[in-house]
């Protein structure tokens, strides 16, 4: 019978085997390598994108706040102006609003049998002394009152028989009434 020694083949496969996993290991190691390069190299890249979008945005929200101040400035000289205007028509009312209640107190007053002979207002209340020839006078008076524009809220405070002259009777009255004045209308006049 033939012997054949297998020995120096199973070192040299033993060889062979150690060889080939060293080699796979270097290779995974090398594969490790460039896989862990690439992904830090694409987290650099989206880090630098980011980077670039932070700052943009920054600008932006710069741009965006400037705008807001001058908006805000904007709003406040509105809000100025608008009060110069409300303050403007307020005195533009009180500039005509006594002489129109003065018109239609002249108006309203009935001729020949009354007389008045005080008149003072105080905040929008107005307070009216007078003398009448009768209570039925008086009456019609406070509702001519009560139908203009200008007067509301009449109230008769005091009504007493007085005496004038030759043993004259007359009336005597005080009657309080809030003032308003009608916003002007702003419909085109006729010609």
């Amino acid at each position: 019978m033939i012997r054949i020694n297998l020995l120096p083949v199973r070192a040299a496969r033993k060889k062979e085997n150690v060889r080939r996993q060293v080699s796979i290991f270097f290779l995974s190691v090398f594969l490790v390598i460039v896989v862990m390069a690439y992904v830090a190299f694409d987290l650099s890249r989206n880090i630098s994108d980011l980077n670039v979008k932070i700052e943009d945005a920054q600008n932006e929200l710069t741009k965006l706040q400037a705008i807001s101040r001058q908006v805000k400035e904007i709003k406040e000289k509105l809000k100025n102006l608008q009060a110069k205007m409300d303050i403007i028509e307020k005195l533009e009312a009180n500039r005509t609003g006594p002489v129109r209640i003065m018109d239609a107190l002249t108006t309203l007053v009935v001729a020949e049998k009354m007389w008045l002979t005080n008149l003072t207002e105080t905040g929008g209340r107005m307070s009216l002394s007078g003398v009448a020839m009768d209570n039925k006078t008086i009456a019609d008076f406070m509702k001519r009152l009560e139908g203009s524009p200008y007067f509301n809220a009449v109230d008769l405070i005091a009504s007493r028989q007085i005496f004038r002259g030759q043993g004259r009777k007359f009336k005597g009255f005080t009657i309080t009434c809030q003032t308003s004045t009608p916003k002007p209308s702003k419909e085109p006049q006729a010609s």
